[in-house]
């Protein structure tokens, strides 16, 4: 196994297919040993012993993120720098490939919608910077592989990698079908997979790269009419916390980052607009121009944040507070501001 492989499974334990290690004979684990009176006080004198080192360490580590607050950091510089858009010919993404190319990226955009990605490559371009359009599948494997040997003879090696490409399967008369709900699962999440595994190892070698996945409100602020949906971007904030840890386990924090964006309810394809504006709470909620969360985006990227809304003007902290409030709480607020 390769260093790049170990890196990406490194509990890997057999070579082979997932189905047919389902077949085999279940093997069970060794029985624990007996856990003596001896064995647990060593156990407990080294847990008290690593809380009173952790407390020590965390006193100067809340001083230096306390001043870290106020001190004004230069966003990084990405002019040179070739990006990978998914899903980049319209709406949000096209919008975050402008905002790429007014900082000076070379930017790919890979779409199914050939015709305007090949419109907006157009419009990159008027920024002086290298732009091409591939016409991709990104749910699918081979043709994310095909798309990097493609682009790195073209354009180079991917700097950044947006994966802004997302489906919402409500849009379409049955999203309970399976081959629709197979479908959301393969572009909102086995799509980022596949990028990821593709073009992260040459960030590594190059020790220069930024992953930026495009999640959701929705996976922090659900009002439990969209489940299908939420659920894969649930799935993504969890795969890009995930992702962040194993860069740094890696030793490649420094040079390679990670931001996760979670966009409120923009105002892109018409038939989503008038879908959402029909559901209860969400045609209170305010619409935001695509153009101003790609704003908000490039910068949260410049900045290394690692994770924010678009627009970020609501803290992405207090979501957690949000998000773990008693439920009638939070009832109560959908009922009383969103409900009609």
């Amino acid at each position: 196994m390769d260093g790049f492989s170990y890196m990406f499974a490194p509990i890997a334990l057999a070579m082979g297919s997932l189905v047919e290690f389902q077949k085999q004979p279940y093997n069970p684990a060794s029985p624990l040993e007996p856990r003596t009176s001896l064995i647990a006080l060593v156990q407990t004198t080294r847990i008290v012993i690593n809380v009173l080192i952790f407390t020590a360490k965390l006193i100067p580590l809340l001083i230096y993120l306390l001043l870290k607050k106020f001190v004004c950091r230069n966003p990084k510089d990405i002019r040179g720098w070739i990006a990978l858009v998914t899903g980049g010919a319209n709406g949000l993404g096209r919008q975050i490939a402008i905002e790429l190319a007014k900082e000076g990226c070379h930017v790919i955009v890979a779409d199914l919608d050939e015709c305007n990605a090949m419109k907006t490559v157009l419009e990159l371009r008027y920024y002086g910077v290298k732009a091409a359009a591939y016409c991709v599948d990104v749910a699918s494997a081979a043709e994310v592989r095909d798309l990097q040997r493609k682009v790195e003879a073209e354009m180079g090696p991917v700097d950044i990698l947006v994966n802004n490409a997302g489906l919402v399967a409500f849009l379409v008369s049955d999203e309970y079908v399976p081959e629709n709900l197979q479908r959301l699962v393969n572009v909102n999440i086995l799509a980022n997979f596949y990028t990821v595994n593709t073009f992260l190892p040459g960030m590594y070698v190059r020790r220069r790269g930024h992953v930026v996945t495009i999640s959701s409100a929705a996976a922090y602020l659900n009002v439990g009419l969209m489940r299908h949906y939420t659920t894969t971007k649930y799935a993504m904030r969890g795969f890009m916390e995930e992702l962040r840890d194993e860069i740094r386990i890696a030793g490649m924090s420094k040079w390679v980052k990670t931001t996760t964006i979670f966009p409120f309810q923009l105002n892109t394809r018409k038939e989503l607009v008038d879908a959402v504006l029909k559901m209860p709470y969400f045609a209170k909620l305010p619409l935001v121009d695509p153009a101003v969360a790609a704003k908000s985006i490039v910068r949260s990227i410049r900045m290394n944040k690692r994770k924010a809304f678009a627009p970020d003007w609501f803290a992405i902290g207090l979501a957690a507070f949000v998000e773990d409030m008693s439920r009638k709480i939070k009832y109560l607020f959908q009922d009383q501001l969103l409900g009609n």
